[in-house]
């Protein structure tokens, strides 16, 4: 497929890209730019459709963006930061960017290193005065203290910026969803669950940490509001949304059976998917953790079963391993029913992700967001079960 560049001195440029490339992933443009000898990074995406990016140094292109990264004096500050932290061996490489991160893989003499800066409440403003709340955590410092707190259980960063909210990662190898091991993945399920569990009776850490509250009592709250009229209800058909009333009694209903089995609420990664997980030298850990929250720990079961993409994650031997590390809080059976629960109950955590992040986002990320959003209220309006 082809891509329109615009920014350069030299005019508005064409390159060939991968079919399908998604428009956050910048790093097969800038590739092909630097093929032509055009040494840039893209400060925002102007269209999905026919997909045409911004770059530096913009000539007086102007963007609505409101991420810093996408102003071109950004990196005048950011590329020394990293130059402080790690000698290079070879030129950075921006992977990708848009209105919620902007990721730089930069080479060096003990391997990749990744510069990543985040979309939070601190760094960006939102789209109208009275926006819902940006419901990210500050991951640099989460991964920060919750390294500290259970060093090996989190990715450590090599440095932070708390103000302005970037962070260095060393590689932390291939995603899960490439391994054939089941006992990687057993591994995996399990670390996680201690890592959850280490939180039971540190509520007050986690929030101290910047994970946001989004327990079950937060999202029975929310559960009118998120089912009523929202610009993502308002894209269903009309015979979708005349099943939300029903929907929410049901979903009303499971958060407080959910409640009754006595599983304490903790830390929730939020985005727990296998290629958010990764594997190096036998060390299983999960990053991406922008959606950090104190919630129902079972939540994150929704993002991490992908039965068709990775049928490893819905192998029953995976699940059990992970239900087996909360025996201490209810029998297998009431654990077993709370799988199916938190199943529902986790595609409404997802609805809510999505319709909050629409304050904060402009452009073609906005657009992703609220098909995400769509996405999630069709998989809540799927029978149970």
């Amino acid at each position: 497929m082809r891509v329109t560049v615009v920014g350069v001195s030299e005019g508005p440029q064409e390159v060939e890209v991968p079919d399908g490339t998604w428009f956050a992933d910048v790093e097969p443009t800038i590739r092909a730019l630097r093929d032509q000898g055009v040494d840039t990074a893209v400060l925002t995406c102007l269209s999905e459709d026919p997909l045409t990016y911004q770059v530096r140094p913009s000539d007086g292109v102007t963007s609505s963006d409101l991420a810093p990264w996408t102003k071109p004096e950004w990196y005048d500050e950011a590329l020394p930061w990293i130059a402080q932290h790690v000698e290079a061996t070879g030129p950075w490489t921006q992977i990708r960017s848009w209105g919620l991160s902007n990721v730089l893989r930069i080479p060096t003499a003990s391997g990749d290193v990744y510069f990543k800066a985040i979309a939070h409440s601190t760094t960006i403003k939102p789209t109208r005065p009275d926006p819902l709340p940006l419901l990210f955590a500050h991951e640099p410092l989460f991964l920060q203290k919750a390294s500290e707190d259970h060093p090996g259980a989190v990715p450590a960063p090599l440095a932070i910026e708390s103000q302005r909210a970037w962070m260095l990662l060393p590689d932390l190898g291939t995603p899960l969803a490439a391994e054939t091991d089941i006992e990687v993945w057993i591994e995996a399920v399990r670390r996680h669950a201690r890592l959850q569990r280490s939180y039971v009776n540190r509520p007050e850490r986690l929030l101290e940490i910047s994970c946001a509250d989004r327990g079950l009592a937060v999202l029975d709250a929310e559960l009118d509001r998120l089912l009523g009229a929202t610009p993502a209800t308002d894209r269903l058909e009309p015979h979708e949304r005349a099943l939300l009333p029903t929907r929410a009694k049901q979903l009303r209903e499971a958060i407080t059976d959910l409640s009754s089995i006595g599983l304490p609420e903790t830390l929730l990664h939020g985005d727990l998917h296998p290629g958010n997980v990764a594997v190096r030298d036998g060390q299983v850990l999960a990053f991406d953790w922008t959606d950090a929250s104190l919630s129902h720990p079972f939540l994150d079961l929704v993002t991490f079963i992908e039965e068709e993409r990775s049928p490893l994650s819905a192998d029953p031997r995976v699940l059990d391993a992970y239900l087996s590390e909360w025996e201490e809080y209810a029998s297998p059976e009431d654990l077993r029913h709370a799988l199916d629960l938190a199943t529902q109950l986790g595609t409404l955590h997802q609805t809510m992700t999505y319709a909050h992040l629409l304050d904060h986002v402009t452009g073609p990320s906005k657009e992703s967001m609220l098909r995400g959003g769509v996405w999630w209220l069709r998989q809540l309006l799927k029978p149970a079960g």
